[in-house]
């Protein structure tokens, strides 16, 4: 019997209970997983090796074709750039305005901050489809209040509409996604930045460092590790982006607005190739996976 076991009168019987019970409460999220996670992950993989339609019984072994087909195809290239642009642009609206309100909200203004953060994070917490419906009425061509708006103003709106037309449509797609989640980004990054100990501005105004150069010498460093969070947390969402582009534009117009998880839904459930589809599903969960990863490691850093 240890000496912590001699102090506290437990016995080892006592400690293979206690480890028992708490393997016994993990269990219940283990199976969940390895359900809806690990195993359709794993048949995921595997299927990326075969071709077979959507109903089909038989699987044909094809080796590593899908990959080389998705390596040769121009709409993927397409997609993947068009997650490359939502990546970016996201984290220049979100974390970028994000910033400037959480920097307001906090120090610029007395009055009103919890009204304020409730409108702007009101968005997140409608869903995803009823956001990309509500924009869709905004942005129609016929009786959209976007439209009117730019003729009330002396400008003509784009003939083929907002989202009709393939040179700005993913840019549309952008500020509706901006429009949702920069309200998230505001609250976490406001969130690290009421964490700076204010004896650190004190001390700074002392020394005669006040505004930008007490932002870019105390409120950046400070703020590094939750900046780096909120970019990751963005970069992932740009990857896994889904519905709302498919309520919006469904991947059109010519797949200017194509992404990976549209461009998987149409290969599986239009085309019916599955196993082509279940290829770009693999890329996308390793970019995935290595996405996660680095954010896990940013917060424990954090």
């Amino acid at each position: 019997m240890t000496d912590m076991s001699r102090q506290t009168g437990a016995t080892p019987t006592w400690y293979g209970r206690i480890a028992a019970s708490q393997s016994m409460l993990v269990l219940p999220a283990l199976v969940l997983c390895t359900l809806f996670i690990f195993i359709p992950a794993f048949l995921t993989i595997v299927g990326s090796f075969y071709a077979f339609g959507l109903t089909s019984e038989r699987w044909t072994p094809v080796g590593l074709a899908n990959y080389v087909k998705a390596g040769n195809d121009p709409i993927f290239w397409v997609a993947l750039k068009n997650n490359l642009i939502i990546v970016f642009g996201s984290i220049v609206m979100q974390v970028g305005i994000g910033t400037v309100l959480a920097a307001i909200l906090d120090r610029g203004i007395g009055f009103g901050q919890v009204f304020f953060r409730v409108v702007i994070f009101m968005p997140m917490v409608i869903s995803a489809v009823a956001v990309a419906l509500i924009w869709l009425i905004i942005l129609d061509p016929n009786i959209g209040i976007l439209n009117a708006l730019v003729k009330s103003l002396g400008l003509s709106p784009p003939t083929r509409g907002w989202l009709g037309d393939p040179s700005i449509s993913i840019w549309m797609v952008l500020i509706v996604a901006g429009w949702q989640y920069t309200g998230f980004m505001m609250v976490l990054i406001l969130a690290g930045l009421q964490a700076i100990p204010k004896d650190l501005y004190e001390a700074a105004a002392l020394d005669g460092a006040r505004g930008m150069r007490a932002f870019w010498s105390i409120t950046l460093p400070n703020l590094r590790n939750v900046l780096l969070v909120a970019v990751l947390i963005t970069t992932i969402g740009g990857f896994k982006v889904f519905d709302l582009i498919f309520v919006l534009t469904g991947g059109g117009p010519a797949n200017a607005t194509q992404v990976l998880g549209t461009y998987i839904y149409l290969q599986a459930f239009t085309l019916t190739n599955m196993g082509y589809a279940n290829a770009i599903a693999v890329v996308l969960l390793a970019i995935a996976v290595l996405l996660g990863w680095l954010q896990l490691k940013a917060s424990r850093q954090s």
